[in-house]
């Protein structure tokens, strides 16, 4: 159950960071900051998630195992995600200068 909930924060946090890269950000460097905010933002969000359900529902979730599986989305969905989003923008800038009529 934790593992499932863990990698649909990932995809979460990741999608997110496509569309800010594809359709929010301005350069390259905003939507860095922006991807990895983003991905910080959801691993703790699932931290809090799980822990609350966790503490409503008693006997859902392994203790033990949301901290592993806190520990390795704290630094991997930030770091994903900035990249995620800086691919995205690079994307759309490639695609832009090929419309350009010079």
């Amino acid at each position: 159950m934790e593992t499932i909930t863990a990698l649909v924060a990932c995809a979460v946090a990741f999608a997110l960071s496509y569309y800010i890269g594809y359709v929010v950000a301005n350069n390259t460097l905003s939507a860095v900051l922006a991807g990895a905010g983003s991905g910080l933002a959801f691993a703790v969000v699932y931290f809090i998630a799980t822990v609350s359900v966790g503490m409503l529902l008693p006997g859902t979730f392994d203790p033990r195992q949301l901290g592993i599986h806190f520990l390795i989305l704290l630094p991997v969905t930030p770091i994903g995600s900035a990249l995620i989003a800086a691919y995205a923008h690079r994307h759309l800038e490639r695609l832009e200068s090929r419309r350009l009529p010079f």
